[in-house]
């Protein structure tokens, strides 16, 4: 092999090692990369070979339910979910600002950033007026005035004037909120069970009227020829029968012979 070939396979040789060795290098100087080529001639070839971006995944609505509302907002704030009060209700105990529920739903798509919710409303809680000892009339108009409401009277035997609340419930020395109802006792006399009078003569029929608590009504004669004058032979209201004090007592009696 001659001088000059052997020289034309050195320089050949040297040549090859050069473009392998320096060719992504001198790609980087122009600002290419080896990738972009590949990518460059996937291209080419079939564009559908190249990546497409991902859609962007839609968020789900967290769950908001019995979070303060303004913790709700600041902690969603960073996703840039807008929180937007959109009422209040009472809230069964909940404390005010309390988020009751919300829309929508724990879980569900948003379809934009927004989230509305209903919060625990501000109970305002005042003193419950004194009424014991008032007529029931008085005491239903001093509650309602103070923004409660009364419920029906529960009428209890007592000394006191009738009609006049002996208790009520909650007391006096409670708050309570405003629209809550208050229980009322209210006085009614004490009854009183009508005594057999049937079989007396009318003296101690009137003696023993009196003696109850009640009062003697009319009374009516009428001949009986087996019985004596005063006998009583009927009486209403019947033995036994509750009334209230002062109730008259009508009796039928035989007539003077």
């Amino acid at each position: 092999m001659n001088d000059s070939f052997k020289m034309f396979l050195i320089a050949l040789v040297t040549a090859v090692a050069s473009q392998l060795l320096l060719g992504p290098y001198i790609l980087r100087l122009q600002g290419l990369h080896p990738h972009d080529q590949v990518a460059s001639v996937a291209n080419k070839v079939d564009p559908g070979l190249t990546a497409t971006p991902r859609e962007e995944a839609k968020l789900a609505a967290p769950n908001l339910e019995g979070m303060p509302l303004a913790e709700a907002r600041e902690r969603w704030r960073a996703k840039d979910i807008e929180i937007i009060e959109d009422g209040e209700r009472d809230g069964s105990g909940a404390e005010p600002g309390t988020i009751l529920s919300q829309r929508p739903p724990p879980g569900a798509e948003l379809s934009s950033k927004e989230i509305r919710v209903v919060v625990a409303r501000k109970s305002e809680n005042v003193a419950i007026p004194d009424v014991v000892g008032k007529p029931i009339d008085d005491a239903r108009k001093i509650l309602t005035d103070a923004s409660f409401t009364v419920g029906d009277p529960t009428p209890e035997a007592s000394d006191k004037p009738a009609n006049t609340v002996v208790r009520q419930s909650p007391g006096a020395d409670e708050k309570a909120k405003k629209g809550s109802m208050i229980r009322v006792v209210v006085a009614q006399a004490p009854a009183i069970a009508v005594p057999k009078l049937t079989g007396l003569y009318l003296g101690k029929a009137k003696q023993a009227i009196t003696d109850a608590g009640l009062k003697v009504g009319a009374v009516k004669r009428v001949e009986d020829a087996e019985r004596g004058e005063g006998y009583v032979l009927r009486q209403t209201p019947a033995p036994g029968e509750n009334v209230p004090p002062g109730t008259e007592i009508e009796l039928v009696v035989v007539a003077p012979n």
